[in-house]
């Protein structure tokens, strides 16, 4: 993960704080789902921008670098399914927080 990655989820985290905060969703859920959205977020924002289009523009010549940015991309989308499934159980409950109210 980038520096700019890391800054881009720190400042998302922030936002998302206030916004449960906001709502009225608080405690250890709220700070899960903080923790785990902006996460996937950032890592997705990085597949979109440079990963993907990287791997669309090398030549096919250079198998060797092709592969570092697969690889790259599987470990990327390794902690996004990690982040789903840590924050599923915390999501759920905003969701039924939400449709209570």
């Amino acid at each position: 993960m980038t520096d700019v990655t890391t800054q881009r989820i720190m400042d998302l985290q922030s936002r998302l704080r206030i916004r449960l905060a906001e709502l009225g969703f608080e405690g250890v859920p709220a700070s899960n789902v903080v923790h785990h959205l902006a996460e996937i977020s950032g890592l997705a924002h990085d597949l979109s921008e440079s990963s993907v289009p990287l791997f669309l523009e090398l030549s096919p010549t250079h198998s060797q670098a092709l592969a570092e940015v697969v690889s790259q991309i599987k470990c990327d989308l390794d902690e996004v399914k990690d982040a789903i499934q840590d924050m599923e159980p915390d999501f759920t409950e905003l969701l039924k927080f939400l449709q209570q109210k």
